[in-house]
């Protein structure tokens, strides 16, 4: 069976102003329409927590978590982003990261977990080790035309398989109308994750 575990979209500045972030600015400015359940404000952090989603923000990053993994929530992640930069388009801007992280479990009996290998200048780890039975994990990096993809597949016990997810997109020299172009893309960012995931699984190549 393949999950979903979580999204994330990260902003990092070179100064994010976390004071501004007060709930009536979210809901005014930024459209979450939920009443805060938590909230923190405080000159070097802010932090604001409902029902289905969680800011947080400090000094150099800016961080949205939905709580609630559909797509119509991820694609209202995008809406939050494009306000931000939209409000805010002085800010030095960094990067624009969007994160997707998968799990994988046998849902048959008898099926049986990926194996991740790998190899050093064509050497088995096993070999090295002397070991029987080694676990190793992996990182695959991938430069696209607008960010760099970066994969992280690793075990979590003896039942399931993690694919972390990372779409990083140098925005530094973008103008703002890009980077709000680029905030339309996360719905798509986790088909892409998906299908690259899927063809994993079952040995497939994917469509670059």
């Amino acid at each position: 069976m393949l999950q979903l575990r979580k999204v994330s979209v990260v902003i990092l500045a070179q100064n994010h102003n976390p004071s501004i972030i007060s709930p009536d600015w979210v809901r005014n400015e930024l459209s979450i329409n939920e009443k805060e359940q938590n909230f923190v404000h405080t000159p070097p952090f802010s932090l604001f927590d409902s029902a289905s989603f969680l800011l947080t923000v400090d000094a150099d990053r800016w961080d949205l978590i939905p709580k609630i993994l559909d797509d119509a929530h991820i694609l209202l992640c995008g809406r939050v982003a494009a306000a931000y930069f939209r409000t805010l388009s002085q800010i030095p801007y960094k990067k624009l990261g969007v994160n997707y992280i998968w799990a994988y479990s046998p849902s048959l009996k008898g099926e049986y977990l990926p194996k991740v290998s790998l190899k050093i200048n064509e050497i088995d780890p096993n070999e090295i080790l002397d070991a029987k039975k080694v676990r190793c994990g992996g990182t695959v990096e991938v430069g696209f035309k607008d960010y760099i993809l970066k994969l992280t597949m690793n075990y979590e016990g003896d039942q399931i398989l993690i694919f972390n997810y990372n779409f990083s997109h140098a925005i530094q020299s973008w103008s703002n109308r890009k980077r709000i172009d680029a905030t339309n893309s996360f719905l798509s960012l986790k088909a892409r994750s998906e299908e690259i995931t899927r063809s994993i699984l079952v040995g497939k190549e994917t469509d670059s």
